[in-house]
């Protein structure tokens, strides 16, 4: 069973799956360099077809992640909009309503597009309920028999929530909620409020967080996000409405209440931080009361999130401290390009159940070898020295414990939005300046965004006190008191930190790295962003080599290839 599962939405992707097994997924924007691209990914397919030597001929069935038939209500809730914020609309969003329509004309027309870019096969075309997908993409993909299942994003076709549970090759839905009862929405709001861009910058709201208080949570208890019995809740959008906020339009009641919105250029003050403190606490409020009446309804042990509220890892951070579910799974690409997995996975178990294949790791795109990255430094004519295995982790562990910045470019580029050890900048984490130094050579961003840290699977519980792995940097945990002082670039403003736990299986050569940092340092410890500025995360040697001479970071390693900055020995 081959098949093929499409996202042409916001985070647009694509992934292959073959009798069950994950062959290959990756998202359009790290091929086109545009990122959250939305539209046909027609480069994301044809890089999974050709990692799976396969042709569109050898396909079962390709399967598009919405049902565009269902998204009626999800227009009406957009119309609805429309005379709170009729001015703004004129003004910002024909390019935004064209777009959408061209997005609901390329599922309707899926197979025509596919013809056009692949060529005619026949295979079955067959569309899934965009948050099955998101529900298939974290359980089929989970370590667990069985597990409760809560999907929260902005919205589906129709639908905000869904809960359900899986067992074995099932699942079953308890319930949904429906537009405009949206938690997504409301952060997306709040986002566009502080001046941040609507589904790309949310991330920065949550690190905006940790240093405000939540002055204003009440009022939005109270007006906006309300809680309701059974797990249920309701959002205002009479006060703060998401449509009118993506157009940049606010009700005059919610600015006198919290003051005027943030242009983009304004600069970012305490009454800023405040209102992202309050709208962070109040959507992990939100999703506890939802978690706390999910376990009462199952009694399950075990937890898979998906859905773009999946990535706020400070809320799955409280999940996991705070409800009766003893394991949570969020798999790396929570959000909208993952529903392309889940599309795959779904169509797979649905024609062929099987036993399930957990996923655990996030190593699912494109790869290069030695001779691709040798052409590429030749090309940009780079010198270059090529290290055994041996003298690389020995040479680029001393620079990084010498406060170097390296660029790490080593197998198969993750999948999901974060860089995991194959795609990623490196730091030493002991150092109180390095913030500040990767911001001032090579990031350019603000400066109240947290870096993660990296660090071995057996060693993380006693600089994190994690009570389990970590391999997606998708939970927030408390850094332990006693180390705190030995890592302060990657503990946040609150003592917390976004932690990667690497395992020598999912990952031996970064293991390896990171071992031989802790060797020399006694820290197992790495800062670990994203290899990237202001742009998707690198995907080719030549991304990398672009990247590198855009930026001041000391080391390129492509591979087994050290390219030193002019000045630095190998």
């Amino acid at each position: 069973m081959l098949v093929l599962g499409i996202n042409n939405m916001h985070d647009a992707s694509a992934a292959l799956v073959k009798d069950g097994v994950i062959i290959a997924a990756a998202e359009e924007e790290r091929f086109n360099r545009r990122k959250h691209t939305i539209g046909f990914p027609s480069q994301a397919i044809r890089y999974c077809l050709e990692a799976g030597g396969v042709g569109i001929a050898d396909l079962d069935c390709v399967a598009p992640s919405w049902k565009y038939w269902v998204m009626r209500h999800r227009i009406t809730e957009a119309l609805k909009a429309l005379p709170r914020s009729f001015d703004s609309f004129k003004a910002k969003t024909v390019r935004g309503a064209g777009q959408m329509k061209n997005e609901w004309l390329e599922l309707m027309f899926m197979r025509r597009l596919m013809t056009r870019h692949f060529g005619a096969a026949r295979y079955r075309l067959e569309y899934v309920s965009h948050h099955l997908c998101h529900a298939a993409s974290t359980f089929y993909v989970s370590p667990f028999e069985k597990a409760a299942i809560m999907i929260v994003d902005g919205a589906g076709e129709e639908a905000t929530t869904l809960l359900g549970h899986g067992q074995g090759t099932t699942i079953k839905r308890l319930r949904s909620n429906k537009l405009p009862h949206s938690i997504g929405q409301f952060y997306a709001a709040i986002t566009a409020f502080l001046g941040f861009k609507v589904q790309a910058d949310e991330y920065k709201v949550m690190g905006m967080a940790a240093y405000g208080e939540a002055r204003y949570a009440d009022y939005f208890r109270k007006n906006i996000l309300q809680l309701l019995s059974d797990g249920d809740f309701r959002f205002n959008n009479a006060v703060l409405d998401y449509h009118g906020a993506r157009m940049g339009h606010f009700p005059p009641r919610f600015i006198a209440q919290v003051g005027a919105p943030r242009a983009a250029a304004d600069e970012i003050t305490q009454q800023h931080m405040d209102i992202a403190a309050s709208a962070q606490l109040v959507v992990e409020e939100a999703l506890l009361h939802v978690a706390r009446y999910l376990h009462a309804k199952t009694k399950l042990k075990a937890l898979c999130i998906a859905g773009g509220v999946g990535l706020n890892c400070l809320a799955n951070g409280r999940l996991l401290r705070e409800t009766a579910f003893e394991q949570i799974y969020v798999q790396p690409a929570a959000g909208d390009s993952g529903a392309a997995l889940g599309a795959a996975l779904f169509i797979d178990q649905k024609y062929a159940p099987r036993p399930r294949s957990p996923m655990h790791h996030a190593y699912w795109g494109s790869e290069y070898t030695p001779d691709d990255c040798r052409a590429a430094l030749q090309r940009a004519g780079l010198q270059y020295e090529e290290l055994g295995d041996d003298d690389l982790f020995a040479r680029m562990a001393a620079a990084l414990a010498n406060g170097k910045l390296l660029f790490w470019f080593q197998g198969r580029m993750e999948w999901g939005p974060r860089a995991l050890g194959n795609r990623s900048l490196l730091a030493d984490p002991r150092r109180e300046d390095v913030r500040e130094l990767i911001n001032a050579r090579v990031k350019h961003r603000e400066l109240f965004r947290p870096f993660a840290p990296s660090v071995l699977e057996e060693r993380s519980a006693e600089f994190f006190g994690n009570t389990q792995p970590s391999p997606f940097m998708l939970f927030t945990f408390n850094v332990n008191p006693a180390v705190r002082d030995k890592i302060p670039a990657v503990t946040h403003t609150d003592g917390t930190a976004r932690i990667q736990t690497v395992s020598r299986a999912a990952n031996p050569r970064y293991w390896r790295l990171i071992d031989s940092f802790a060797q020399l340092t006694g820290v197992p410890v790495l800062l670990n962003t994203s290899f990237n500025v202001n742009e998707p995360i690198v995907r080719t040697p030549d991304d990398a080599i672009n990247c590198f001479l855009r930026t001041e970071v000391d080391y390129l390693v492509l591979g087994n290839l050290v390219v030193p900055r002019a000045g630095q020995p190998v």
